[in-house]
């Protein structure tokens, strides 16, 4: 026997999705665990980008052509 798990952000999607796993044949159960919490990786990125001090970033850049060439050149 194999289990899958699906992750959906809002109970109704994981309800719909429930129901039309139960009428396919081969399908020996299906069980809804909504209090878990998401495990994703978005607050963890929202988290890092409120830490950064300079709400300025990159204002020094006058030609982002330029810059990106430089970037580039460094790796060469």
């Amino acid at each position: 026997m194999s289990t899958i798990s699906v992750t959906v952000e809002q109970a109704g999607h994981a309800i719909m999705l429930a129901e039309w796993l139960k009428n396919i044949r081969f399908v020996k159960s299906v069980t809804i665990d909504t209090d878990k919490t998401a495990n994703g990786n978005v607050e963890a990125i929202q988290k890092a980008l409120d830490s950064i001090q300079s709400k300025h970033l990159f204002t020094d850049i006058n030609d982002p052509v330029v810059y990106q060439r430089r970037l580039r050149d460094e790796w060469r």
